[in-house]
């Protein structure tokens, strides 16, 4: 099984096309994403690495360093059909798996014309971590840019001034914790 920790997976994203062709189209085709239903995120790259700061805050209050916390986890709760067909496309995944993928898509979309229910379901049976992992671990090794915590940091920023639900994580930034016994805690 391939670990892919979710940090790396965040500056790993940033290094993704934003409006990938297949993406976009699914997009229009269900009417979910960044152009409908008031989002606060204006590319699916832009979804995701507001949500990995939301995973990196999670496991910071947890106790845990989110360089030890795979990204499995984070993947197994997603109900966003075009995200996960968008990191799908952007990782690597084979056009017959994507073709699959954008069947489910559709489907969940007729049941639920928002992300919610049942959409992450739907697509994890065509598109399950291990797949999706291997995928983005065989790609060619991106230049991490200094840049990625940076513009994760500004769409965690539109996600929280859009969502208050989220708000409270925001103590669990990086930049605001302080490592006490290896348990990190919200600096005063």
């Amino acid at each position: 099984m391939t670990f892919i920790d979710i940090t790396t997976l965040k500056r790993m994203v940033f290094s993704f096309e934003s409006h990938p062709p297949r993406t976009a189209d699914l997009e229009k085709r269900i009417k979910i994403g960044s152009a409908f239903h008031n989002k606060w995120y204006k590319s699916q790259r832009d979804h995701m690495l507001g949500w990995m700061v939301v995973q990196e805050c999670q496991a910071r209050k947890s106790g845990n360093h989110p360089t030890m916390v795979d990204a499995q986890g984070m993947w197994n709760r997603l109900k966003c059909s075009p995200l996960m067909f968008w990191l799908a496309e952007c990782g690597g995944v084979s056009n017959d798996v994507l073709c699959q993928a954008e069947i489910h898509a559709v489907r969940a979309a007729e049941l639920n014309p928002k992300d919610g229910d049942p959409h992450g379901a739907m697509m994890r049976t065509v598109l399950p971590w291990t797949l999706v992992a291997t995928a983005i671990s065989a790609q060619p090794l991106h230049q991490w840019d200094d840049n990625a915590d940076q513009a994760a940091e500004e769409a965690f920023q539109r996600l929280i001034a859009k969502n208050a639900a989220y708000r409270p994580l925001a103590q669990w930034l990086e930049g605001n914790t302080n490592q006490l016994s290896g348990r990190e805690i919200p600096s005063k």
